[in-house]
């Protein structure tokens, strides 16, 4: 079903239309698959679409104990992961975002919403627990005004720092599987920024600025170079270029060309991931945190409940991943490359363990 692994979930009982017992759910494919049968066509291919043939979403980034503490631009969390930007949560939940503050917020995990929200700035930030650290997803728009007054807003409502999407100028990726619910275009993103003038946006706001949409090797050399705190590998879901390299190619690339930069810069990446062994195999790569995108917005047809449940199956696989390999410590893994033997990084060897 939707080209996902068959663990032995059992549908013939479940009611189109309608959210399935949250007890059926064991794994982050189960979320999306009870997704599909809750939302409508529109909702779901929102959420599930990627670009042109969508061989990259398929693709993912994958190849074929004790939690300790994370931290990610020197604030403290309890997870390697967290909820990365994606956009309009209310097409799952009315709770909307809201859901997935609070389900972060009790798992001391990350939460960045997007900009493209369902529900404001103001809204988002008013329902953090006390002392919940969130940073909050922008982009260039080519409206000045509009990007000025949106990242004071950001600011304003308490979010620690601003993940800029750099990979989305102008031109929206060709999604046949939304163009059947809904046309395309231009949605106000610059089509002229280059990644230079990103230093120009650092007089715009007090507040760190993360590139997100890295798409190679030398562009996270790059931001490393213009001194930037942390950079942002990611392909957009696949829904901007088809076909774009995975997180695991550019971080492969990076070891190879620059890998002076893992101790430059601090490295996020996401793209398909599901299981713990897909965030091990990118910790162990250099990443220090791994975003989350569909997984949230699938789990969120249950509401908080669901998004919470989400992130203790990841949870609790990891524990469990990371106890099966030997090391139970999660900062033992971060940029240890011998948990993942590819032989671009060891020649010698061509199994992956992780």
């Amino acid at each position: 079903m939707e080209g996902l692994p068959d663990t032995g979930l059992d549908t013939s009982s479940w009611t189109t239309g309608t959210a399935p017992p949250i007890a059926d759910l064991v794994d982050l494919n189960d979320m999306q698959i009870a997704a599909k049968n809750t939302l409508s066509g529109a909702n779901y291919a929102y959420y599930r679409t990627g670009a042109l043939d969508e061989i990259k979403l398929q693709r993912a980034c994958i190849l074929t104990g004790k939690l300790s503490r994370t931290t990610i631009l020197g604030y403290n969390f309890s997870l390697p992961f967290f909820i990365a930007p994606a956009a309009q949560a209310g097409r799952a939940s009315s709770g909307a975002e809201t859901n997935l503050v609070k389900a972060a917020g009790a798992a001391g995990a990350l939460y960045v919403p997007s900009i493209s929200s369902t529900q404001s700035i103001q809204t988002i930030g008013a329902a953090a627990a006390p002392g919940q650290v969130m940073f909050h997803q922008e982009y260039i728009w080519s409206d000045q005004n509009r990007l000025q007054t949106e990242l004071q807003q950001i600011e304003a409502a308490g979010f620690k720092a601003i993940f800029l999407t750099v990979d989305n100028t102008g031109v929206n990726g060709i999604r046949d599987r939304s163009l059947r619910f809904e046309g395309g275009g231009d949605t106000g993103h610059s089509a002229t920024f280059t990644i230079q003038a990103l230093n120009q946006l650092r007089n715009m706001t007090s507040l760190p600025i993360v590139p997100k949409g890295v798409k190679t090797a030398h562009d996270v050399k790059l931001c490393a170079d213009l001194g930037f705190p942390a950079v942002y590998i990611s392909n957009h879901g696949g829904r901007v270029v088809d076909l774009a390299p995975t997180a695991i190619e550019i971080l492969l690339d990076v070891h190879n060309q620059y890998p002076e930069v893992f101790s430059q810069l601090e490295i996020y990446a996401d793209g398909g991931v599901r299981r713990a062994t897909h965030v091990l195999a990118l910790i162990a790569l250099g990443v220090r945190a791994v975003g989350l995108g569909r997984s949230p917005m699938y789990s969120n047809v249950y509401g908080q409940q669901g998004v919470s449940k989400m992130i203790s199956i990841l949870q609790q696989e990891l524990i469990t991943e990371m106890a099966l390999l030997g090391q139970s410590d999660i900062n033992a893994w971060r940029g240890n490359t011998t948990f993942v033997s590819i032989p671009k990084i060891h020649p010698s060897t061509s199994k992956m363990r992780c």
